[in-house]
């Protein structure tokens, strides 16, 4: 089985400071199938990791993925559908668009568990 990352999970993994770094790096490493991101959240990823640690963490990010550790996510039509839902939906949580293609990137692909479980 595979899970979908969000952007907070894979900054945490590249950021040794971050308190969940330790929790996201085990959860990881016990996962058995592919870590799939959503392609929207590239762009939001790409500016933390470069804003708060620097080009050598964004390189890294773009070598993980050329290697294959992670598995790019196209969105669809549907998927921008589901996303309007969602941001409607829980419109008082403040969700955008890269937290919402998140759910429905899981949603489609049939994922509805957490990491390691």
């Amino acid at each position: 089985m595979a899970v979908v990352a969000d952007t907070g999970a894979v900054y945490a993994l590249y950021d040794l400071d971050d308190r969940h770094h330790v929790a996201v790096k085990k959860a990881i490493e016990r996962e058995p199938g592919p870590i799939v991101i959503p392609t929207a959240i590239l762009a939001e990823l790409d500016y933390l990791l470069r804003q708060y640690l620097g080009v050598e963490a964004e390189l890294d990010f773009l070598d993980d993925i050329l290697r294959g550790a992670y598995t790019l996510e196209s969105l669809t039509r549907e998927d921008l559908i589901r996303c309007r839902e969602v941001i409607a939906k829980y419109r008082g949580l403040d969700l955008g668009l890269a937290d919402s293609t998140v759910v429905a990137t899981a949603e489609r692909l049939g994922m509805d568990r957490t990491p390691g479980r």
